[in-house]
């Protein structure tokens, strides 16, 4: 029963309470180290029988928990602060239950429960009751359920009366809170100036304070919205100084948006060279981080399983039962890492304000995320295989009658590297390559792949068509042209150029996925080594095709003027000597 003292020595329970005391005015509590503390604390009370305080350091354990991604232990902390709630404890150890409950559904993303939980809460509160942070805590948590539930007026209406009660309230923390807050629903409407402005307010807080962590926060925030706006110069000087706080604090989450932020803003300015170098730190924090959290969930599943284990033991339960159990609980485990991985573990741990701004973030960042996954899948496939691989998580592969294959190889390549820095060159290749993808796409070939300083791709495929031996044809002219211009204009540059084989050949490949990982779609068969013949036969600044293609496109006829015209002109060239094939039929193709 609460108010009696049971086997506890009184500088055990003195220690108790000057503990527990701390931690509720330390808001920013470290989530592993209050466990620890916690966990001693309702040991102490549990001895002198004195729920009401178990009570209030269960509230405590749930919020770590929830910091932690853990929210099925964050549930049941919570769960047990009501259970030793009586009549004769302090009322607030009430609303912080309810603060806790509701944070909890707000990392599941159960908005409207979040909210109804405020509404319940608020309406017991009692204006005298201190702290008010309980208070401002519960309609945070009400502002941000309405803001991910779309209703930003509600929302921005609610951080208005937060800001209003912390001022009047004297409560610098969670009137900075509010006010980022604020910036994050003008941000979120689209009002960058208003955004900036409250955004300015909070670092100017916190700067008076020298809560430089806070600053880092507003220095994101602001260097985020130049970024939204293009102003990337404005956006790097402001992530930047967020950046060297930020590593000197050793605060990991936002090291790793802003590294990623960072490359992001390099690459708008056309600086590649440093977009790939902060891309690399990014991905490497992001392990590190998604290392530590996986290190903390197993940790904690194998302490959950060998704490069920003792129990099941000590009830003589058979063991095949104790490992459903288990399975069921990393089921729910599972649950918790995504969750944890995609909204909690890189939100809370910088507080409560943070958490709006980062659902926001994340959502366009899942739907950025998603689009880049398709974007890249269909840079690696074509469209048609892309989607069976998709649905049946697989391609099969497939052997296509008529396909035409185009090769394409720089004269004197080696010569020319020798010439340019590794830089340049791969700037040159990236420059060529680029736009012939561009002509492959306006032509309806498939880019196939690049080996060195080859480029080959493919009409006919992934679908048949009647027209790809033409497509083929035109996309090489096209891409004899974009070399022949680089050309001029590196000569009257005085520098070195390249100059262009192309050749061209049409039969039957097979075509489908290769690897498992790093996996590409890839063509086989003696097509591809004829085509290559043809381009390796060939003449710089010439497209030769074989008498296959030749056939095919002979009497390809275009309108011109209004009137029907042969597409092409042809040169002969008989019967020319190619590696491994012999003698072989070829022409040169111009356009008419």
């Amino acid at each position: 029963m609460n108010g009696q003292q049971g086997a506890v020595s009184p500088i055990d329970l003195a220690w108790a309470d000057s503990v527990s005391a701390e931690l509720e005015q330390n808001r920013a509590r470290p989530p592993a180290r209050t466990l620890a503390l916690t966990e001693r604390l309702l040991r102490i009370y549990g001895q002198a029988l004195d729920t009401c305080r178990m009570g209030r350091v269960s509230t405590f354990r749930s919020r770590s928990f929830e910091q932690l991604g853990q929210l099925d232990s964050a549930m049941t902390a919570m769960q047990r602060s009501f259970d030793y709630f009586r009549p004769g404890c302090d009322s607030l150890g009430l609303m912080r239950a309810y603060l806790a409950k509701s944070n909890i559904h707000l990392s599941l993303l159960e908005n409207a429960k979040a909210d109804s939980i405020g509404s319940v809460a608020l309406a017991l509160w009692n204006p005298a009751w201190k702290p008010a942070s309980i208070r401002n805590g519960l309609v945070t948590n009400q502002a941000i359920a309405r803001a991910n539930a779309g209703d930003l007026d509600g929302a921005l209406a609610a951080f208005r009366t937060v800001y209003r009660l912390a001022t009047k309230d004297n409560d610098h923390y969670d009137a900075d809170g509010a006010l980022t807050n604020i910036g994050v629903i003008k941000e979120m409407s689209g009002d960058i100036d208003s955004s900036d402005h409250y955004y300015r307010l909070a670092f100017s807080a916190a700067r008076e304070k020298g809560d430089s962590i806070f600053m880092v926060k507003q220095w994101m925030n602001l260097g985020y919205n130049r970024a939204v706006v293009g102003d990337h110069r404005a956006a790097l000087n402001l992530m930047d100084s967020a950046l060297a706080v930020a590593t000197r604090k050793g605060m990991l989450e936002e090291r790793v948006n802003l590294e990623k932020w960072i490359s992001d803003s390099f690459l708008a300015l056309g600086r590649s060279d440093r977009a790939v170098d902060h891309l690399r730190v990014h991905l490497a924090l992001k392990d590190s981080l998604l290392g530590i959290e996986r290190v903390k969930v197993l940790a904690e599943m194998q302490e959950k399983y060998e704490s069920e284990k003792k129990e099941k033991e000590i009830l003589g339960l058979k063991a095949d039962n104790l490992e459903k159990d288990l399975r069921d609980e990393q089921r729910i485990r599972a649950r918790n890492i995504y969750i944890s991985i995609g909204v909690v573990a890189l939100i809370l741990s910088v507080g409560l304000w943070s958490r709006l701004r980062y659902v926001h973030r994340a959502k366009s960042a899942i739907q950025k995320e998603k689009d880049i996954s398709e974007g890249l899948l269909l840079n690696i496939l074509p469209e048609e295989v892309a989607a069976e691989l998709k649905a049946k998580g697989e391609a099969e592969a497939r052997l296509i009658d008529e396909v035409t294959v185009l090769f394409t190889d720089f004269k004197g390549f080696t010569a020319i590297s020798e010439k340019l820095s590794p830089k340049e060159l791969v700037r040159d290749i990236h420059e060529c390559f680029s736009a012939f993808d561009l002509i492959m796409e306006e032509n309806g070939m498939e880019k196939i792949k690049t080996i060195g300083d080859a480029y080959m791709a493919a009409g006919g495929l992934p679908v048949a068509n009647a027209t790809h031996a033409a497509d083929a044809v035109r996309a090489a002219l096209a891409l004899r042209d974009f070399i022949e211009q680089g050309k001029r204009d590196k000569i009257a540059r005085g520098l070195p150029y390249f100059e262009v084989r192309i050749g061209i050949h049409t039969g039957p490949v097979v075509a489908g996925i290769v690897g498992v990982k790093k996996f590409a779609y890839d063509i086989w068969g003696d097509t591809v080594n004829t085509a290559s013949r043809m381009e390796s036969s060939g003449e710089p600044g010439r497209v030769n095709i074989s008498e296959a293609t030749y056939a095919l496109v002979r009497e390809v006829k275009e309108v011109r003027d209004g009137r029907e015209v042969p597409a092409f002109e042809f040169t002969p060239r008989g019967k020319v000597q190619a590696k491994g094939k012999g003698e072989v039929e070829m022409w040169f193709v111009e356009r008419a």
